[in-house]
């Protein structure tokens, strides 16, 4: 008989793994704080909710404002930690359904599920960080509950816990999908079924998800009229990325492409790509990927029936799409860093049949602790890469306070100023920040919100300037700003003299022509 979770001896050592990777790898975001971008003006959110189908994620806040009777607060230690112990369920529950033992497997799926540049992503955000993860397992129980015990019952539980988990962030389809695939191999592989059967399991799953995601759009349309908001068209979530056959074919061409192919494909206008495996990762990653299929290839001959080397093999074939289906989902453009967390989940097939054949001796004994070996490497390679995204943010925010609080000592030294003086910042988003350090130290980092050259552009600068640097004004009314065009044209730029002066009782601050 199974022991209870908390009684496993495998829990033990994934809590410890995991927060022992945490700590390595994100250590300087739960003990610093990196606030800017979307973290400053979702300081005291959640972030966006109902008008991006995020309804569950609207919920959570509220319910923890209830709780705590206080507003929500942007806390890297709480937060992060709640992150990193969501994830170490989703490990306990997947290896405790595939049966995976061995104690240095455990300890790297740990590492590569907790460093995954996804996380390192979702803690430059991590006033949600704990939400979304918390949504993602919420996918993973209901796959574990209904694997258990696979009936209607459990069944209807799976899909409405997975319809709330897409309701915190619609990423999580990926993460559900690939889950439900591991547990049908490992059903495949555990018993040589017959193809009815097995087309049976198939369709269960099948009906899950779509169960899944009529609850999820129905509950959708109810909170957007409840609540009297429309379906933004952010990433393309109002058409839910439909699009024609044609470009499905292309997008599942990408899904393929970015599995065995990572690169960086830089969406230009926001300087970010979904890369998973920047640098030197990717050729760590390639080299798993090539030992772990000489071993799947080893595995499956080994297996009872062609039948079941079959189902088995069209499983694991089907896995990179159902992992890296975001880039069905969207087109590649659209793909977001944070959007990526499922194809961690393609660590455990090397995993799992590993953990079924044992080590052995020989070539092939050699293969599968090459395979641990790559596994842990790239946790490592994981972590450190977090680091320097965090060192990157660390020194941008402090370029960035300093900036401003020069910016702002040259307005309140200007003739005329007053604490009531409306200030009009003109080319504000396009300051020159050659001087700055983001190119020069660091290599190019294109994860959000790390990537740039400096953070002195972004779009919530000024809500990062108050923050930071405690000071506030009146912004100049934009009938003004249209009298002073003729009055500014032959000002210099900032931080050149006579970038920043008083122009008919306005006080003027231009950053570009």
């Amino acid at each position: 008989m199974e022991q209870g979770i908390f009684k496993d001896k495998r829990t033990r050592l994934v809590m410890a793994a995991c927060f022992i990777w945490g700590i390595i790898a994100h250590g300087m975001a739960f003990f610093k704080k990196f606030s800017y971008h979307d973290d400053v003006p979702h300081f005291n959110g959640v972030g966006l909710t109902y008008d991006l189908g995020r309804w569950f994620l609207g919920v959570l806040g509220e319910v923890e404002d209830r709780i705590f009777a206080s507003r929500h607060y942007s806390m890297p230690v709480i937060n992060g930690l709640l992150t990193i112990l969501c994830i170490a369920f989703m490990l306990i529950l997947i290896v405790r359904m595939l049966g995976i033992e061995d104690k240095m497997i455990i300890i790297g799926l740990a590492g590569v599920m907790v460093a995954f540049p996804a996380v390192t992503g979702i803690f430059g955000f991590i006033y949600t960080a704990q939400y979304y993860y918390f949504g993602a397992l919420l996918g993973v129980i209901g796959a574990y509950v209904y694997y258990r015990d696979r009936c209607l019952k459990t069944g209807i539980v799976c899909a409405t816990l997975m319809a709330l988990s897409v309701a915190v962030y619609q990423s999580n389809i990926s993460i559900h999908i690939t889950v439900l695939l591991l547990f049908m191999l490992n059903e495949t592989v555990r018993s040589d079924t017959k193809w009815k059967d097995w087309f049976l399991l198939a369709g269960r799953n099948i009906l899950i998800c779509a169960g899944f995601m009529v609850e999820y759009i129905v509950l959708n349309k109810i909170f957007l009229a409840v609540k009297g908001m429309e379906l933004s068209d952010y990433k393309g979530v109002s058409s839910f990325g439909m699009t024609n056959p044609a470009e499905y074919i292309m997008r599942i061409y990408s899904a393929y492409k970015r599995f065995l192919r990572p690169a960086d494909y830089i969406i230009e206008a926001e300087g970010v790509s979904a890369n998973m495996y920047p640098w030197s990762i990717k050729y760590f990653h390639v080299v798993l990927i090539i030992i772990s299929l000489v071993l799947i290839v080893i595995f499956i001959r080994s297996l009872e029936s062609k039948g079941q080397m079959l189902r088995t093999g069209l499983i694991i074939a089907l896995s990179p799409l159902f992992a890296y289906s975001v880039y069905v989902m969207v087109g590649e453009s659209e793909v977001h860093g944070l959007m990526t967390y499922g194809e961690v989940f393609l660590f455990f097939i090397p995993a799992y049949v590993i953990s079924r054949m044992g080590y052995g001796k020989g070539a092939i004994s050699l293969a599968k602790k090459a395979c641990l070996v790559l596994t842990l490497a790239i946790g490592f390679l994981f972590a450190r890469y977090s680091n320097i995204c965090y060192l990157k943010a660390q020194i941008m925010q402090t370029e960035a306070i300093s900036y401003y609080n020069t910016l702002i000592s040259r307005i309140q030294s200007t003739e005329g100023y007053t604490n009531n003086t409306p200030i009009a910042f003109l080319g504000d988003r396009s300051k020159n920040d050659e001087d700055f350090s983001g190119n020069r130290l660091f290599d190019p980092i294109y994860l959000p919100p790390y990537q740039g050259n400096s953070i002195i552009n972004d779009f919530s600068w000024k809500e990062t300037m108050k923050m930071w640097c405690g000071f506030d004004w009146t912004e100049a009314d934009e009938d003004k700003l249209s009298d002073l065009s003729g009055s500014v044209g032959t000002m210099p730029c900032y931080p050149d003299d006579g970038s920043v002066k008083m122009v008919d009782n306005v006080l003027v601050v231009k950053f570009s022509d």
